[in-house]
């Protein structure tokens, strides 16, 4: 019997990794209830994220959204274009996250790191995320675009009001707070950008005012490219370090041996992206015919790419739903998707990790959770909105 799958029901919103894990068995290559098709196999997302026989669906994304400001994001976003603007938009901001600029980033990640984790000594309990994995990567992106410490509130509930709009499950009401966050962030954004052109200085902001100048951006681009790399320069981390230490958590076995084994830490944060990852979904669409084993797909056909089932593919991860810290391929997870498409901010994000999981193990002992975390709700992006927990201070 062919399994049909409906992405906004609770079994996908909530069982999402029980259901995959079916699929995989099972039926990989799986309708939906909207005509769409659900790709499930590692090699079969890793094809929909580096062919020329797909595109990104852009049109279908900006029709579901309401007019105004939230829509014009969903056109001038980086995340949902194909080329050749993708290209341009691309060449624009990639040289703010070459191998020398990332690495430059390192002591002040570390500060950051250690700030956050002194304020946390102060008590032996609270919030993991508002206390530690929001505000870092927050700070860290803050600072790559020279925008003032002072502004994370407006930056961080603004993104956060336009993520959530970007769920195909979202209500009437998220989107008017995501039209209210775009609105916001556009106004205060473009006005910076304007100081800017008067005062450029070495931060990404300014390399995007330079190259406006220099008509590879117009203006409204540059502002639009800004909020992108906001989004997407915080709430990708911001999960990643809470589905990680929940994992950890989870398995006090791997936590021990995160802690008696620091050199393990940059693949564990690789393991974390596979074992949980912070976007479980990508959407494609058909750019002419295909064929996926029995399956004709016709050109314009929707295809929702399960990142999270392909990180946990029996057929390339021995024993997937184990966390292994050490696994030797955990580099193969797709949560920074791949190819041309390929995030432009994974160092980043990779570098985040590594020191914030090697500073967590060696500064706090006897983490906890304190209460189940508060789940987000959507089918894209997959974290907690709260993660209370406790601990002792390790030295």
């Amino acid at each position: 019997m062919t399994i049909t799958v409906d992405p906004t029901a609770p079994e996908f919103r909530y069982g999402a990794i029980g259901l995959f894990s079916r699929l995989l068995r099972e039926q990989p290559v799986t309708p939906l209830a909207d005509g769409g098709v659900l790709l499930c196999r590692h090699a079969d997302v890793a094809w929909a994220l580096t062919s020329h026989d797909v595109r990104r669906p852009t049109e279908w994304s900006v029709g579901r959204k309401p007019e105004g400001p939230f829509r014009d994001f969903g056109r001038n976003n980086m995340i949902s274009m194909n080329p050749p603007d993708h290209t341009r938009f691309r060449h624009a901001i990639m040289p703010a996250f070459s191998r020398k600029r990332v690495e430059a980033l390192t002591d002040f990640v570390d500060r950051t790191c250690e700030a956050l984790i002194g304020r946390m000594r102060e008590r032996d309990s609270g919030d993991f995320i508002a206390d530690f994995a929001m505000p870092l990567p927050v700070t860290v992106i803050c600072h790559m675009l020279g925008i003032p410490t002072e502004e994370e509130n407006l930056l961080r509930e603004g993104s956060g009001a336009m993520l959530a709009g970007l769920e195909i499950v979202a209500t009437p009401e998220e989107f008017a707070r995501a039209t209210a966050g775009a609105t916001a962030l556009f106004d205060y954004l473009s006005a910076v950008v304007r100081a800017r052109e008067q005062s450029p200085g070495d931060d990404l902001l300014s390399l995007l005012v330079r190259n406006e100048r220099e008509h590879k951006l117009t203006r409204d681009e540059v502002v639009w490219a800004i909020i992108t790399l906001l989004i997407a320069g915080h709430e990708t981390t911001t999960h990643l370090l809470g589905n990680g230490l929940l994992a950890l958590m989870r398995h006090p076995e791997a936590m021990r041996r995160l802690r008696e084994e620091p050199g393990l830490t940059e693949n564990a944060v690789e393991e974390f992206l596979r074992y949980d990852p912070p976007l479980y979904v990508l959407f494609r669409q058909a750019a002419r015919d295909v064929r996926i084993d029995d399956t004709a797909i016709a050109e314009g056909t929707h295809l929702m790419l399960s990142i999270a089932a392909a990180n946990r593919d029996p057929l390339h991860f021995e024993s997937p739903d184990v966390l292994d810290l050490g696994r030797a391929n955990a580099r193969d997870n797709l949560s920074f998707a791949a190819g041309r498409y390929l995030c432009a901010g994974h160092a980043l994000a990779r570098l985040e990790g590594r020191i914030a999981f090697q500073k967590l193990m060696s500064r706090l002992a006897d983490i906890r959770p304190a209460r189940d975390p508060a789940p987000r709700e959507g089918v894209m992006f997959k974290g907690y909105h709260d993660m209370p927990v406790s601990y002792r201070w390790a030295g």
